[in-house]
């Protein structure tokens, strides 16, 4: 079964309720976006989960924060970060892979400290590798296929049609996350169009289980309820 949700991001905890308080539809909470506005939140990360969890509202995903995956502090805030999806009741984190001056050792590295997690959480708490096309990304599309890494598949992030359609073919086993949105040449995150709607209804039609998350700009962010309901109809 899908679940069908839209991002909601905060910088600031004193944002904390009025972004999660009356919010009527599953979010995936977002997490600030660079390290240094997620640093001063990192201590009221227990605290933020108890407040989101208060107003009842629904926690599908938690969108990391964007800093490295390939050195050993990823084990440190990785950890704060799992614990924090945890106590929101969810399995999944989307992670960034960062770009890095790429060779084989610094992927292993990255491996090396996504299979600490798998053995310390088992399948209770899954990262999972958004998708980047840059090839300094420490893993590419094609490279989280060749790892059998779990994927969030954000369709504003890869430019060709066809390889969403491959990936969906080939790896919808292991994509866990779809992060939706249309993009127009180099424009990202833009409101669902036709191509968007036929992606759900292949995942419909293909019985795929996994959460599908509305990720706009934030002039968009007024058609995303409507937009989410038209997901919704599509069932």
């Amino acid at each position: 079964m899908i679940k069908f949700g839209i991002r909601q991001s905060f910088d600031r905890i004193e944002q904390i309720e009025e972004r999660y308080s009356k919010i009527k539809v599953p979010v995936e909470v977002a997490l600030p976006y660079y390290w240094d506005i997620y640093e001063p939140i990192r201590r009221h990360l227990a605290e933020t989960a108890e407040k989101i969890k208060s107003y009842g509202t629904e926690v599908l995903s938690v969108h990391a924060v964007q800093t490295s995956i390939t050195d050993e502090k990823f084990k440190i805030w990785g950890k704060e970060i799992a614990d924090f999806a945890k106590a929101l009741g969810v399995r999944t984190v989307t992670l960034h892979p960062n770009n890095v001056n790429k060779d084989k050792q610094v992927q292993k590295e990255a491996l090396r400290n996504l299979e600490y997690f798998t053995s310390l959480y088992n399948s209770e708490l899954i990262f999972c590798i958004e998708t980047f096309e840059g090839r300094r990304r420490v893993f590419t599309p094609d490279e989280t296929v060749t790892f059998n890494l779990p994927m969030t598949l954000d369709t504003s992030h890869i430019r060709d049609d066809e390889k969403i359609w491959n990936l969906l073919k080939i790896y919808k086993h292991n994509i866990l996350n779809v992060h939706l949105s249309a993009r127009e040449g180099s424009r990202q995150h833009l409101p669902i169009d036709d191509f968007c709607k036929e992606i759900v209804k292949y995942l419909i039609e293909n019985k795929w289980e996994g959460n599908v998350i509305l990720e706009y700009l934030p002039e968009f962010h007024g058609q995303m309820l409507s937009d989410l309901e038209s997901l919704k109809a599509i069932q």
